[in-house]
């Protein structure tokens, strides 16, 4: 008799977020079946405890295997992260022995190059996908061995010469409830103004210096039809809710992390941020304009990711130096008076988001497993 068990696919994750809930929807997705695609058993693989909460409210299997970064790392330093590398590599070989998986599919960051390479070496498909335009360290080097490599922005490609495999433009896959909110989004019904202030997963101080002293160089009519919601670090909450409780603003929320994500983002007008990937996918979802400023980085991978938006028309990008109140001024105002350029920058937003990504990429994996 033919056997129903299930095939197993194994979806390994670096340590940030920004790799880890692209993986998760994967492999949710991969747990349900779907037209012609089977469902498969998946068992997550992590590098270290960062977000294990966040993997055990899915109920999916979870193991943990060693690895560091080599970046910035002295001579001692390098020698030590290769031998956290090759004791993953170790534990990740025993696991795709034991566990027989017909496919391996990484999000990038260290944690998945054990895998990957225990992987190649048994002849079992690997998958990895890239979320940002400039690629990191770990994809670029897996891309040169994996049989297809998932891409979020088609510009990704000019980063990776070496590249062998199938190259998929897929987009990233996004959590459910902004997907969820992007379908139900309502057409906006009042003269209020929404500004969402965003500064990554630990709020940004220059936001919470320049944002502030920028509403209150607006004129009263604006601020009284202004509506701040913005998300600060705990040691600026204070003084960021005692400015602002001075300016005679339409409304205001301060806080140090959102629980309602997809809430704010389809309340707001205008997006002021950082340009990690997740914020730049998820404002194009939502069709929200955004005003990004690129956190310097040595790489330079977000103000790759803004220049996207803003080729197209979706956001402005104003680099750090240059991001002053006075400066913030100019933009802000400029979009708050003229609804035609806010609304062609919403629809423009909407033309780089991929709402089906979580669906195509899982079935890029179904696909790569060898029947």
């Amino acid at each position: 008799m033919p056997t129903t068990e299930k095939r197993t696919i194994l979806v390994a994750s670096g340590a940030s977020g920004g790799h880890l809930f692209p993986a998760l929807s994967v492999a949710q997705a991969l747990c349900e079946a779907e037209g012609t695609r089977p469902a498969f058993a998946v068992k997550v693989i992590l590098g270290g405890n960062k977000f294990l909460d966040v993997v055990e409210r899915t109920g999916l299997p979870y193991v943990r295997l060693p690895a560091a970064a080599f970046n910035d790392r002295g001579p001692l330093g390098i020698l030590w992260a290769f031998g956290k590398l090759a004791r993953g590599f170790f534990k990740a070989l025993k696991l795709v022995v034991r566990e027989k998986p017909v496919a391996v599919f990484g999000t990038g960051g260290y944690a998945t190059v054990a895998l990957m390479l225990a992987a190649k070496l048994r002849g079992v498909p690997t998958i990895i996908h890239e979320q940002n335009v400039l690629p990191g360290r770990a994809n670029r080097f897996l891309s040169r061995f994996a049989d297809v490599v998932v891409l979020t922005f088609e510009e990704s490609l000019a980063y990776l010469p070496s590249v062998k495999g199938r190259v998929v433009v897929a987009g990233t896959p996004l959590r459910e409830e902004i997907l969820e909110a992007a379908r139900a989004k309502k057409a906006k019904d009042t003269d209020v103004f929404n500004l969402l202030v965003l500064g990554g997963s630990q709020g940004a101080r220059i936001l919470s210096e320049v944002v502030p002293e920028m509403v209150g160089m607006l004129p009263p009519a604006d601020r009284a039809r202004l509506h701040v919601v913005q998300q600060v670090r705990a040691d600026d909450f204070e003084r960021v809710t005692a400015t602002y409780a001075k300016q005679g603003l339409g409304g205001v929320t301060v806080e140090t992390f959102f629980t309602d994500m997809p809430k704010r983002y389809a309340e707001a007008d205008i997006v002021i941020g950082r340009s990690g990937v997740g914020t730049v996918l998820e404002c194009a979802t939502m069709g929200v304009p955004a005003i990004y400023v690129p956190l310097e980085l040595a790489d330079g991978h977000q103000k790759l990711n803004a220049s996207v938006a803003e080729k197209v028309g979706a956001a402005v990008v104003v680099e750090q130096p240059y991001f002053t109140p006075a400066n913030l001024l100019v933009h802000v105002r400029a979009l708050m008076q003229d609804k035609v350029r806010l609304d062609a920058m919403a629809k423009a937003a909407l033309g780089l988001a991929r709402p089906d990504a979580t669906r195509v990429v899982a079935q890029v994996v179904a696909e790569a497993v060898k029947n």
